[in-house]
């Protein structure tokens, strides 16, 4: 059985920055189908639709975990498309599907599913070898704050162990395929 791979990533970004964000987000649903991997997403616009198009167009499957919002546009390419209402049961599908993570860049929703990911492998209910890996230099700031957490006694010495941030797509899938 082909494992699935859930990605968090933006749903839009600055036009001048669509090229860089796009084609990382292309390149990254590209990789996770030539490995085999079925490329999970929120379903939506922008990298979302991205991931999805480089894993369709590599030959791959993909499932969109979209959220019904009125006039959203959601992915063509999707072999297999579940809607949701609501924000929370939709992030505990995509979590419920997860066989490792990967994360892109992103806006507040792409930053609350890393941190419900990074909350709930604290608490032992997502396993702590069930990878979480963030790609881009975009996350360097998040990986300070949570350094900042760490030292101020917020969270515990050992967060940093639950998740990896690399600074490609090519990197991340080589990093994923050491779990899976």
């Amino acid at each position: 059985m082909q494992k699935k791979i859930v990605v968090f990533a933006g749903n839009e970004c600055k036009k001048e920055k669509e090229t860089y964000y796009y084609l990382l987000a292309y390149t990254t649903g590209k990789l996770l189908a030539e490995a085999g991997f079925i490329a999970v997403t929120g379903g939506g616009p922008g990298l979302m639709n991205e991931v999805s198009r480089g894993a369709i167009e590599a030959g791959g499957e993909t499932i969109g975990v979209c959220l019904n919002v009125p006039g959203r546009k959601h992915s063509a390419f999707l072999t297999k498309r579940i809607m949701f209402e609501k924000l929370t049961p939709r992030l505990e599908k995509l979590i419920s599907l997860a066989d490792g993570f990967l994360a892109l860049p992103g806006g507040i929703g792409t930053l609350h599913e890393i941190a419900v990911v990074l909350a709930l492998k604290r608490k032992n209910e997502i396993a702590w070898d069930k990878p979480l890996i963030i790609i881009d230099k975009y996350y360097q700031e998040f990986n300070i704050h949570l350094e900042k957490m760490k030292n101020e006694g917020f969270v515990d010495d050992y967060l940093d162990s639950l998740y990896i941030i690399v600074g490609s797509a090519k990197d991340a899938l080589e990093r994923l395929k050491l779990f899976l």
